[in-house]
């Protein structure tokens, strides 16, 4: 049994290190991980010898609260920081008054004994607010687990204890102190709070993007029953029920759209902007938004089976999992409140024999108990893990864990499978020959209309339907169709059907038929026109490849097509490296190949014959729109199938690696540095840190990393608002639907651009595309297709 539960009461990396080391001597327990974002304990465990009641007991006697449901809303917990604290405030601010007054002028009780005394009221009531550090770092301590909890509390009663026992000194007339720690102690669990609270805040910018996608299944939806409406919870949905969905609800369940028609918008699932149009018979998914229309959907899956919850538990299991790099933070972290206890110790006992002088030598030790941050080294990676697979998943890329997304910044080779993840893996018309004198295109369309084959109806698509009447027909299986109308006997296929009425000559065939599936037409005795239908490139294929190299990846395809056909796809996207005629079995052979050669290898692919190869892989990179055996062989999923994702993914794990190693670099430096300084070590040269000052500089130390962890998703919402620019091309020989049809198929193989329409009446080419578009390119695929352009906007 793998399962999560919620953990509350956790305030640095020094808790999660306690609550893995007492969970994980329970027997039977295989593995332990604690998310100190999520707030949350992921237990393996064996049930038949630990029970839930064992691991609840081993988390609460820590002094941590444990649940088994969902974890509590962070936004919660910011309300009770932001309470205590300006509850704190209220009564710090005339403590400091009588601590700080008479030094600047402002009148004060002179008697030390009055003063001291109401120091010591308003010290122990502020004490008493923020008590939550002292019982959970002493019952810390007694489980020997000590955290950031314990260190604060040590410092702070240090600092009390010392003030106490000098005020019950004055009234005994023994001394006559006229300094004491009171206001200290009070301010060193306020000023933590304030920084708790500002921390709690910024982890909720860091899962702002979980957050949202939780919000995207309705609490309520509408079912048909008995054909009247009824509003039910989305939790009592059944599979078969009928969905009803109007314009702007989202959809809460998979199914198959059964009555109706819209326009739905599947970004939070594809990362496609692009809205799609659905109608009777289209598949539709969870977390989906219905933009215009209405639609009576047949649910197939629902609740925890849907693909949206399916993709929202992965990110949340992928921010709440560790990453490599975060392990050895993790070790430092569990005897971190050791080591700085020890050092307070003998920063103390240092100073006192030196310099005999009790007040300083509390100050330099309660300093540095106060200034170590163990915070800053637990948040280091969980804040850049969980905003990187947060942003990643809004934008259509799912991390399965923390190291997939580490890793994939390392690959310096990808290997792509061709069909459905370089090319859509379904065949159209690119090119059309008429060689007749007369329109034959209702002729041809009339006859394929009464084929069943993939290929008959990519032509029918070409050319539309035609309402002719067929004479005759017949199927001939694995040549074509030969079917009579209008008294002329025409015949559709391959070669071998079409060679035993007509000689075919190489002329009639154009040099970029090569690599496509070639479909013949004749009539009577004569040939009258050829189709050429071929697979062809998915929008932003080409850029994907282009921007590898850019980046120094090796890019490889691996197909299962013979060499002709490879050689024509990989020359058009720009591949120099390839493998043709490969086996299923033998792409795992290929994945091995070039590990053995040295390079970090990402597969890319999509099918059930993909998975030993994306399991082989150093990451295994699945299309979201291919097998179900394919993505869970995956460490990464383009849950859209958009294959343009893959490039960012790349980026956002080479940025959030950066971010970690800052973050990791600051709390390491922090510490190294601010525990001698609050020791007092540079004292000679008048710099010193009162356990104010000291407490402060370990709140914006844990605000730091939080808040660079941030930046992880910047970027990626820059490049969102590019600014668009419309363009028009003017295409004078454009004639007919046919010329239509070839200027809007080169138009969407285009990449950057999008809006695109042609207009047969005004001969123009419009469409929309970044202002640096460089128009270069479309205009010359115009121009080889044969068509006169000019740009006139």
């Amino acid at each position: 049994m793998k399962k999560r539960f919620t953990v509350g009461g956790m305030s640095c990396s020094a808790c999660a290190s306690g609550i893995e080391k007492s969970v994980g001597k329970l027997d039977g327990v295989n593995s332990v991980s604690v998310s100190l974002l999520d707030k949350s304990v992921t237990v393996d465990y064996n049930q038949e010898k630990v029970t839930e009641k064992d691991i609840e007991i081993a988390v609460v006697k820590l002094g941590y609260t444990f649940g088994n449901g969902k974890s509590e809303r962070a936004i919660s917990d910011a309300d009770i920081l932001k309470n205590r604290f300006f509850i704190s405030l209220c009564i710090l601010i005339p403590l400091m008054y009588l601590c700080l007054g008479g030094a600047i002028g402002l009148p004060v009780f002179y008697d030390n004994r009055i003063n001291f005394s109401i120091q010591l009221v308003l010290a122990i009531v502020i004490l008493i607010i923020n008590r939550r550090f002292f019982i959970n770092g002493v019952k810390a301590v007694k489980n020997l687990s000590p955290n950031m909890d314990t260190l604060v509390a040590l410092g702070s009663c240090s600092a009390f204890i010392y003030s106490v026992v000098m005020t019950v000194l004055l009234f005994a007339g023994a001394q006559n102190p006229t300094h004491v720690f009171f206001d200290s102690s009070a301010m060193v669990v306020s000023l933590v709070t304030l920084g708790k609270w500002l921390e709690e805040i910024s982890k909720q910018k860091t899962g702002s993007a979980i957050e949202k996608l939780s919000k995207l299944i309705p609490q309520t939806v509408t079912i048909m029953v008995d054909g009247k409406e009824k509003s039910v919870y989305t939790s009592e949905i059944r599979e078969g029920d009928i969905i009803a969905v109007k314009s702007g609800e989202y959809i809460a369940v998979d199914g198959v759209v059964v009555e109706g028609g819209a326009s739905v918008d599947k970004s939070a699932i594809t990362g496609e902007s692009m809205p799609e149009e659905i109608s009777v018979g289209g598949v539709i998914t969870s977390g989906s938004i219905v933009l215009s229309g209405y639609l009576l959907v047949k649910a197939e899956k629902v609740g925890e089976h849907t693909l949206f919850n399916k993709i929202l538990e992965t990110v949340k299991s992928a921010g709440a999992s560790k990453a490599p790099i975060q392990r050895f933070a993790d070790k430092v972290a569990g005897v971190f409140v050791p080591i700085v206890t020890v050092l307070a110790l003998i920063c103390f006992a240092v100073w006192i024999a030196v310099t005999g002088d009790l007040y300083k030598s509390f100050n330099f030790g309660i300093s540095v108990l106060v200034i170590s941050c163990p915070c800053a080294l637990g948040l280091a990676t969980p804040v850049a893990v969980m905003t990187a697979t947060g942003r990643s998943a809004k934008h259509g890329i799912l991390f399965k864990d923390a190291e997939s997304l580490q890793n994939l910044c390392k690959t310096n080779c990808v290997l792509l499978d061709k069909t459905a993840t370089l090319t859509v893996g379904k065949p159209k018309v690119t090119d059309y020959v008429n060689l007749s004198d007369k329109n034959l295109s209702g002729v041809i369309s009339a006859l394929e209309q009464k084929s069943s084959h993939p290929l008959a109806k990519c032509i029918c698509e070409y050319l539309g339907e035609s309402e002719i009447k067929v004479e005759e027909y017949s199927y001939l299986l694995g040549r074509g169709i030969i079917g009579k109308i209008g008294g002329e006997k025409y015949r559709i296929g391959n070669l071998e059907l079409v060679s035993e009425v007509v000689k075919i000559d190489d002329k009639y065939l154009p040099k970029n038929f090569k690599g496509k599936t070639v479909i013949y037409v004749t009539e009577n005795d004569r040939l009258v026109s050829i189709f050429a239908l071929a697979d062809y490139l998915k929008d932003g294929a080409k850029e994907v490849i282009r921007e590898l190299k850019s980046k120094g990846i090796k890019a490889v395809m691996i197909t299962g097509d013979n060499e002709e056909t490879a050689s024509v796809i990989a020359e058009e996207l720009g591949i120099e490296e390839y493998r043709a005629s490969v086996l299923p079995t033998e792409k795992y052979e290929v994945v091995e190949k070039y590990k053995a050669e040295g390079y970090f290898v990402a597969m890319v692919g999509d099918g059930i014959n993909d998975s030993p190869a994306l399991k082989s892989a150093h990451v295994g990179v699945a299309m979201g729109n291919g097998s179900d055996i394919a993505i869970d062989s995956a460490d990464v999923v383009l849950t859209g199938g958009n294959i343009k994702a893959l490039v960012d993914g790349i980026s956002t794990s080479k940025k959030s690696l950066r971010i970690k190693k800052e973050n990791l670099f600051w709390a390491f430096i922090y510490n190294l540095l601010g525990i001698p300084i609050a020791g007092g070590a540079l004292s000679m040269l008048g710099v010193t840190l009162t356990p104010i000052i000291a407490s402060a500089c370990m709140c914006v130390s844990s605000l730091f990393v939080v808040l660079n962890a941030l930046r992880v998703g910047v970027e990626k919402e820059n490049k969102d608002k590019v600014k668009k620019q419309k363009f028009t091309l003017k295409i004078e020989n454009m004639m007919c639907n046919h010329c239509v049809k070839k200027i809007t198929e080169i138009a969407e193989k285009t990449s950057g651009i999008s809006k695109i329409k042609v207009s047969l009446e005004s001969k123009t080419l419009t469409f929309y595309a970044s202002e640096n578009f460089a128009l270069d390119g479309i205009i010359d695929e115009i121009k080889k297709a044969r068509f006169i352009v000019e740009r006139i906007a």
